[in-house]
C-alpha cells in the first residue's frame, strides 16, 4: 500500500534489476556477467519491463545500448532505491558488506609467501579494514565476481573486464637442497640429465612450468613429466628443502631458504618472468576498503602506477 492506502504499482523485480544493471553499466553483456545470467536473459527482462511500463528505455545502436531520455530518468529514480533494498536485505541476513570490508582471493603461492608475511603492517596502518582472504591454486576458482578483488599471476589474466595493477615481477629459478646438489653434481644446466625422473618436483597449478622453463633455458634430453605433483609451488620447494628433488620457484619467494642455506640455486640460467597482478572488476565502484588496500599494496611492492595486461600471458604458468 502507498501513503494514500492504494496498492503500490510495482514492476517485476527481476526485470527492474536487469534494467538497472544494464543502464548503470551501459552494456547488456556486463549486466549479464554481474547478474550471472546470459545476455539473452537480460535482454528479455528489459523487454518485459518496457512492455510493462509502455515506454522504450534503451536505444539499440549495433551491439551497444543507450538510455533514452525517459530511461535515464527512470534509472536515476529507481537505482538508489534498489541499493537501499539490497543494503537492508544484507543487514537483515548478515550478508551486507560495508565500506570497511574487503573480500580478497589470491593464488596460494602469492598469499602464503608474499602477502601474509606483510599483512601485519597493513592491519597496523588500516585497522578499520576487515580483510577476508581466501586462497586457491585452481584457475577455475578465479574470475567469478564473488569477491571484491583478486591476486593472480600473469599466466591467468582475463582478456577484459578488469582493472589491473602490477604488484610483483619476479624470475623463476631452479632450487634444490645442498645435499641434493652434491649427490647429483649439479653445477651447470646439462647436469640435470643426471636427475632421476622422480626428482623433478611439479605443481598441479603450473602443469607447463617445467616444460616452458626447459625450453627457455635451452636444456634438452630431460624428461620432467614424471615427478611427484603437489597442489602448488610452495609445496614443491618445501619438498626440495627435504631433499626430494629439484623445483622451480619465483626467486624472491625462496630468498629466506636460500639465505639460510636450506636451498641453493645450483647454476645460473636464463630467467623466466612470473608477474602477479591485483585485479578489480572494471564496472564496479571502488569501495573505500579496496582503495586503502590497493594503495598500501602498491606502496609495499614499490609499484604505484596502474599497469595494463601484458600482450601475451607468461608461459611460465601459475605458481
Amino acid at each position: 500500500m502507498d501513503g494514500n492506502g492504494a496498492p503500490m504499482q510495482l514492476p517485476p523485480l527481476n526485470a527492474l534489476r536487469s534494467f538497472e544493471a544494464a543502464g548503470r553499466l551501459g552494456s547488456i553483456r556486463a549486466a549479464a556477467a554481474e547478474l550471472v545470467v546470459t545476455p539473452g536473459a537480460v535482454s528479455r527482462q528489459v523487454r518485459v519491463l518496457e512492455s510493462w511500463l509502455g515506454v522504450q528505455l534503451f536505444r539499440h545502436e549495433g551491439r551497444s545500448i543507450q538510455l533514452t531520455e525517459v530511461g535515464a530518468r527512470y534509472l536515476e529514480a529507481t537505482s538508489h532505491h534498489l541499493s537501499s533494498i539490497a543494503k537492508a536485505t544484507g543487514q537483515v541476513t548478515g550478508r551486507w558488506r560495508g565500506e570497511e570490508t574487503l573480500q580478497l582471493r589470491s593464488f596460494t603461492l602469492f598469499a602464503s609467501n608474499w602477502l601474509v608475511p606483510r599483512l601485519a603492517r597493513f592491519h597496523r596502518s588500516q585497522p578499520w579494514v576487515e580483510l577476508e582472504l581466501v586462497t586457491s591454486s585452481r584457475p577455475e576458482d578465479f574470475g567469478n565476481l564473488d569477491v571484491d578483488a583478486e591476486l593472480r599471476p600473469n599466466s591467468h589474466l582475463p582478456d577484459e573486464g578488469f582493472d589491473l595493477d602490477l604488484v610483483v615481477s619476479d624470475v623463476v629459478v631452479l632450487v634444490c637442497s645442498p645435499q641434493y646438489q652434491d649427490e647429483y653434481r649439479l653445477d651447470e644446466p646439462d647436469d640435470l640429465r643426471r636427475v632421476p625422473s622422480d626428482g623433478f618436483l611439479r605443481s598441479v597449478a603450473s602443469p607447463q612450468l617445467w616444460q616452458n622453463w626447459l625450453r627457455c633455458t635451452g636444456i634438452t634430453g630431460v624428461d620432467a613429466t614424471r615427478g611427484p605433483r603437489y597442489s602448488d609451488t610452495t609445496l614443491t620447494y618445501r619438498a626440495a628443502v627435504s631433499g626430494q628433488g629439484v623445483a622451480l620457484a619465483p626467486r624472491s619467494f625462496v630468498e629466506p631458504e636460500i639465505a639460510s642455506g636450506s636451498l641453493v640455486v645450483p647454476f645460473d640460467a636464463p630467467g623466466q618472468q612470473l608477474d602477479f597482478y591485483l585485479l578489480h572488476p572494471s564496472h564496479r565502484p571502488r569501495r573505500r576498503a579496496f582503495t586503502a588496500f590497493r594503495d598500501w599494496l602498491l606502496a609495499e611492492a614499490g609499484t604505484r602506477k596502474p599497469r595494463s595486461a601484458p600482450e601475451s600471458a607468461d608461459p611460465a604458468g601459475a605458481a
